[in-house]
């Protein structure tokens, strides 16, 4: 999926810290490449946003624990009900179990959450490419 020129990626962000959910604002707020849809603080928070849009985002960047619902579940139903959202893991765990799990869920690759703007580019480079799918560089 190449973005057109002068097109932003449009994103969907959920995490329920709201220090991340505050650096996700800054790091974005003029941005040329990204335009922040949802800011949401858990995966049932992003469900009904998404439901109640009439322009979806492009791209999901998911936690994987979360209350109420947590990445896991959010990327499930993402996957089924809006299949056109590229869905990415935005994780601090190593657990191997938990990964598999959250990429046979729906997430295409998951990021740790050392560098969020390392992680913007890194989606940016998935959507970019067109030599490449994005399953095929996980």
């Amino acid at each position: 999926m190449a973005t057109e020129i002068g097109r932003k990626i449009k994103i969907a962000f959920v995490d329920d810290s709201l220090v991340q959910r505050t650096l996700m604002k800054i790091v974005l707020v003029n941005n040329e490449t990204f335009d922040l849809r949802f800011n949401c603080s858990n995966g049932l928070e992003l469900l009904k946003k998404l439901e109640s849009t009439a322009e979806l985002p492009d791209v999901c960047l998911a936690d994987l624990n979360m209350p109420i619902m947590d990445g896991h579940e959010a990327a499930l139903h993402i996957r089924d009900r809006f299949p056109s959202i590229k869905v990415f893991g935005y994780t601090t765990t190593d657990n191997v179990t938990e990964l598999e799990r959250f990429k046979a869920n729906g997430a295409l690759f998951i990021f740790s959450k050392t560098n969020l703007r390392m992680t913007l580019d890194e989606i940016k480079y998935w959507l970019d490419d067109d030599i490449r799918s994005p399953l095929s560089k996980g």
